[in-house]
């Protein structure tokens, strides 16, 4: 069984698929992970789509505020736009994990509603994460600093506010595709991060 975990940035795909990992064994793999390795053999000539949130990253933190704060729709498309590309890499993958009889937990921003809909020929189950709330950007200040290694740690209150704005965005696009592609949509705002845990373990596994 292939279990998919998507969803915006910072709503916690990956704790969620560690805890999956640790508790009931079973393998799991971000989709950044794979996006990375297509960044090592690809050039931006050839899957242009592919680098644009990397070209994104290399603009002024202020320009970069500003997209996220007035146009978080834009933001948005440039976030559908990596994943698609990234998804590439995903399929094949799966795919080669089914034959060898592995189970394994798939989560990151390019697992989209839309795309995960046109799998042919794989066993697996989806669930998609989002955190509507208005005080969300508290949410990513501490998981930052919980994660020794996050980068996010070093981020400025104006960045992290903004890319609060995009999240809660995108995770109101997230729902809406979920909705549309008979996926389960888990909102994991006002509750325990446990409970939303727990829900998305029983979707997935129970």
């Amino acid at each position: 069984m292939i279990c998919f975990i998507g969803g915006p940035p910072r709503v916690g795909k990956s704790v969620i698929a560690e805890a999956i990992t640790r508790e009931r064994g079973i393998g799991s793999v971000a989709t950044d992970s794979l996006g990375v390795v297509l960044e090592a053999v690809l050039s931006p000539e050839s899957e242009p789509g592919l680098f644009v949130v990397s070209r994104l990253n290399e603009m002024p933190e202020a320009d970069r505020i500003r997209l996220m704060a007035e146009n978080p729709a834009r933001r948005i498309e440039y976030q559908i736009e990596e994943s698609k590309a990234v998804w590439r890499a995903v399929v094949p993958f799966v795919l080669r994990e089914q034959e060898e009889g592995r189970s394994l937990v798939v989560e990151g921003v390019a697992v989209l509603p839309e795309l995960v809909a046109r799998l042919d020929g794989v066993e697996f189950r989806a669930v998609f994460l989002g955190n509507q709330g208005t005080t969300h950007n508290g949410n990513i200040k501490r998981g930052a600093i919980e994660r020794e290694h996050d980068w996010m740690r070093h981020a400025s209150e104006e960045y992290v506010d903004a890319f609060a704005v995009f999240v809660t965005q995108m995770s109101g696009y997230i729902e809406n595709e979920a909705r549309t592609y008979g996926f389960d949509y888990v909102e994991m705002d006002e509750r325990p991060f446990r409970d939303g845990v727990a829900e998305v373990v029983d979707l997935l596994l129970g």
